[in-house]
């Protein structure tokens, strides 16, 4: 977070206090906004998340400050932007890969009964996924599906998948190739516009997606920069796609020197 972020108002982690924080952040889109989601549920998930954090691992230390402006309000907007693009998610099966607690996934569900698809959080992790189980169970919430298994060694068909702690993109968009069907859609939740054209082009065409638009988020400005692009899935993937992940990680380290992109 930036130095003039240092005195900010401190908002209340209820119902009351989320959408005062989403005022707050986003007021060209409020209207909009605060419609789209069930802010109890959001404040259930917030606290959730506070109450498991050293639990379940969730956050790094920064982070564990600052969850609700980089990992709720976050997660709001970018799937507000999505909704704002696609329209109604109600007759789709969206999918978050790499989710770990269920960020941004989750917030698909606390989304108003007209606009929620069906959920799957993936992750080969159940660290911090089990823990997220358990609080849908409790707490009674159903359409969440939970998977713990390696995208790149499964297959499904999602109408929407997304990442945001995941293998970097463009490569994210191989392991996810058999996961969206033709016709749907793959929106990575990226921070710096800093990929080799080349690569993006070769890796994006083999796995079956073209870029349909990319749309950077300027509101989110004071998490560092933010874009999301839209990728169609136009195709089978080649013969061979995804490669085995030992592949991808060593491709993606050589090129970025880190195995994720999203700070």
């Amino acid at each position: 977070m930036k130095e003039a972020e240092a005195n900010l108002p401190v908002f209340n982690p209820d119902k009351e206090g989320i959408q005062s924080a989403v005022r707050f952040r986003f007021p060209k889109d409020v209207d909009h906004i605060l419609p789209l989601f069930d802010w109890e549920l959001v404040s259930l998930f917030l606290s959730f998340l506070k109450e498991k954090n050293e639990a379940g691992g969730f956050f790094s230390k920064r982070d564990t400050n600052e969850i609700l402006d980089r990992h709720i309000l976050e997660s709001v907007y970018h799937i507000y932007r999505i909704h704002k693009e696609i329209g109604s998610f109600n007759k789709m099966k969206v999918g978050d890969a790499g989710t770990g607690p269920g960020i941004p996934g989750f917030f698909f569900r606390c989304l108003v009964g007209s606009e929620r698809p069906k959920l799957v959080l993936l992750d080969s992790q159940r660290r911090k996924l089990s823990h997220t189980e358990t609080f849908v169970k409790e707490n009674g919430i159903e359409g969440v599906e939970f998977q713990f298994a390696r995208a790149e060694d499964w297959k499904t068909n999602w109408d929407l998948g997304v990442s945001r702690g995941f293998v970097p993109y463009p490569w994210s968009a191989e392991v996810l190739s058999r996961c969206i069907v033709n016709g749907g859609h793959y929106v990575p939740f990226i921070g710096k516009d800093e990929f080799n054209a080349k690569i993006e082009s070769k890796i994006l065409s083999d796995s079956g997606f073209k870029v349909e638009k990319t749309i950077f988020l300027p509101e989110l400005e004071f998490l560092g920069m933010r874009h999301i692009k839209f990728l169609k899935k136009v195709g089978s993937a080649r013969q061979g796609i995804p490669r085995a992940w030992k592949l991808l990680e060593k491709e993606s380290k050589e090129f970025y020197g880190k195995d994720r992109i999203h700070q």
